[in-house]
């Protein structure tokens, strides 16, 4: 986690700024939600899974201790439940400053190749999680983000440097992820001025457990800066969007240059 108190470490007049942060239990999700509270935000995470540690996530929302995190329960692949809880989170917080849209799926679609029906399946949860929740939040919190304690309200999306470069064996995935920087392009848009959106695409931030030091090779072999950049590298992205009044409906790669190099 950053230690550097920029300005994005806010108290205006008292007020909190509110950040929601979905995918929240694990992975960059855990970081950002950790580093919000330590640079003082109030902090509604949004979780599917438990919030217990595992021996792959040592760390968990469990193990933050702050009255200033709110931990909370979702289903973003089910439609009632996001309205649910957002009419939750809107009924206690009338302003809202930052909303980050991490929580993903990233598999291949070989893995649901069983038959059509379980990929359309896949190709249907994959739409729900990176496009429509994400859409439908951003419609509902829209006068929320307006209300920010912030000179603007932000929206930032997680893609993937696959939304410009695709790769087949991810197709589902890539065609999803695109669509989510689209709607990030219309958001930022219809939102404007009092509300920022923009999207961060990662690289090979953070390998997962699954991949294999031949595969850890081969994409490091790829990528210009030849290492894996951590999830402090999308967290100083994050940072200097919310930081730069400037910067809306804009695309960050944060890769090491593989985008380039692969």
């Amino acid at each position: 986690m950053s230690n550097n108190q920029n300005s994005s470490t806010y108290q205006l007049c008292g007020a909190r700024p509110v950040a929601v942060v979905t995918g929240a239990g694990r992975r960059l999700g855990l970081l950002m939600t950790k580093s919000l509270l330590a640079h003082g935000w109030h902090v509604v995470a949004l979780t599917r899974g438990s919030c217990k540690t595992t021996a792959v996530e040592p760390e968990s929302l469990a193990s933050i201790e702050s009255e200033r995190l709110e931990r909370v329960s979702c289903d973003l692949l089910d439609d009632e439940n996001v309205e649910q809880v957002a009419q939750s989170i809107l009924a206690r917080h009338e302003g809202i400053d930052f909303v980050l849209h991490n929580a993903s799926i990233y598999e291949q679609d070989q893995a649901h190749a069983q038959d059509g029906a379980a990929m359309m399946s896949f190709y249907d949860r994959l739409f729900r999680i990176h496009m429509k929740a994400p859409a439908r939040l951003n419609q509902l919190f829209a006068t929320a983000l307006a209300n920010s304690v912030r000179p603007t309200g932000n929206i930032i999306h997680i893609t993937d440097i696959y939304v410009n470069n695709p790769n087949p064996n991810y197709a589902l995935y890539c065609s999803t992820k695109a669509g989510a920087e689209n709607l990030m392009l219309s958001f930022a848009k219809q939102l404007a001025p009092k509300v920022r959106v923009n999207a961060i695409q990662p690289g090979p931030v953070k390998f997962l457990p699954e991949h294999s030091a031949a595969d850890k090779e081969k994409v490091l072999s790829e990528t210009l800066l030849a290492t894996e950049g951590g999830f402090e590298a999308l967290e100083k992205a994050i940072y200097s969007i919310l930081d730069n009044e400037y910067m809306t409906a804009a695309v960050v790669r944060v890769d090491g240059g593989r985008s380039l190099a692969g």
